[in-house]
């Protein structure tokens, strides 16, 4: 073992953090390139929209786009995680957001299926920075509660450039200029990336100059990722047909449009809320609570209620989705306390988000969007029976091991 892995390993106990506490201005960098490059996941509708109607994009393709981009998002985590060491972290982050940038302004002269190409290799520049935030939030003592503030950070920038694009550059750039939004955004992340340290302290089991994959993680943890990929199905699938479900509700378009909104606005009081109690509540106790919730609203929806219940339930939805979501790092750290897999948990949450709308439609017909309910309450049940077998697996082995002592 090098010296600068002992000194690493030696510094663990600092504050609970794992190595050295960023600093204050660093670990907001770390928040800020990570929310920049998830911009585009608010933006989505506002963005393609707008090409769909200067006739650069067709409602398929649109549907491809956001698809391909999802799942560009996890395969570029998962790479860095896989190639990537915790060093040159400066580099990496301006590399990546000069990479994005070129691509989003590329995009100003492709229409098609160029978009579909060049919102892909996006993703990839995309996930490679959200790869670098992770790494900070992972290194805390308190990972539930980092994970809320970079919720929370990453939704109100989408919010406001979702509202921001139509009002003060589209007037100007028309269909592009969401893509100009999102390149001077990405430069922007560029800058803010030499804010970043160069290096961060190696997990246990990994040299300083080794990526976090070298090194193989519990069984345990795959469990809890698959529980992550199927409630993200459940979130984002559930989410993508609530205009359709309230449309059929007989609400009109606005209204449709607004209970996203709200179910959007809740999420992000949820993660806020659960960046307040991250320390304080278990993940599984989180869903015992939340699954109750998330029941009622696919029960209530069901019955296609008029415009304040459907509101109330897309709130509800919002709401619980943004708590549970910001817990889903200690949960997989309850299975890896080497941290390693957690750093997985944004590349499958976003296959998972990607995979979720796809798997719905097939239970989606012209007439009839509820079959969305059972196909998003299925992945929820799939996940709430992986949570809570961890769990009850967990505390027998806990019994086990206090059985022994005594």
């Amino acid at each position: 073992m090098s010296a600068e892995d002992t000194q690493a390993r030696a510094s663990r106990a600092d504050d609970g953090w794992i190595g050295q506490r960023p600093s204050a201005a660093r670990i907001a960098a770390f928040l800020a390139v990570g929310s920049i490059a998830l911009i585009m996941a608010g933006v989505q509708p506002v963005v393609l929209g707008g090409l769909v109607t200067a006739g650069r994009l067709d409602v398929s393709q649109l549907g491809w786009s956001v698809t391909i981009e999802f799942l560009a998002i996890g395969l570029g985590v998962g790479l860095a995680d896989a190639l990537l060491p915790p060093r040159r972290l400066k580099l990496i982050g301006l590399t990546a957001a000069l990479v994005l940038a070129a691509i989003n302004f590329a995009a100003f002269e492709v229409s098609g299926l160029g978009v579909v190409v060049t919102r892909g290799l996006a993703g990839l520049a995309e996930g490679a920075i959200v790869w670098l935030t992770t790494l900070m939030i992972v290194r805390s003592p308190t990972p539930g509660r980092w994970s809320g503030v970079f919720l929370v950070s990453q939704a109100v920038l989408q919010v406001a450039c979702a509202a921001g694009i139509p009002i003060l550059v589209s007037p100007a750039l028309g269909a592009n200029a969401g893509f100009a939004t999102l390149g001077a955004s990405a430069a922007l992340a560029g800058i803010i990336a030499l804010v970043l340290p160069d290096r961060l302290a190696p997990l246990a089991g990994n040299r300083s100059d080794e990526p976090v994959l070298a090194e193989p993680i519990p069984k345990a943890a795959y469990v809890s990722l698959a529980a992550v990929f199927l409630i993200f199905s459940f979130f984002i699938g559930f989410l993508a047909y609530v205009e359709r479900l309230a449309g059929q509700a007989g609400l009109t378009p606005v209204q449709g449009g607004l209970a996203v909104a709200l179910a959007l606005g809740a999420s992000i009081a949820g993660s806020g809320l659960a960046a307040v109690l991250a320390d304080k509540i278990a993940y599984h106790r989180a869903l015992l609570v939340c699954a109750p919730i998330f029941l009622a609203v696919l029960v209530g929806l069901w019955g296609l209620p008029g415009s304040g219940v459907f509101f109330v339930l897309a709130g509800l939805h919002g709401l619980a989705w943004g708590f549970l979501q910001a817990l889903q790092a200690p949960f997989v750290i309850e299975s890896d306390p080497s941290r390693r897999a957690v750093l997985l948990a944004p590349s499958v949450q976003a296959v998972g988000a990607a995979a979720g709308p796809m798997l719905c439609s097939f239970f989606v017909t012209v007439q009839d969007a509820r079959g969305v309910l059972v196909a998003s309450g299925a992945c929820l049940a799939l996940s709430f029976v992986l949570a809570i077998a961890l769990w009850v697996s967990r505390r027998r082995r806990q019994a086990r091991s206090a059985l022994a002592v005594v």
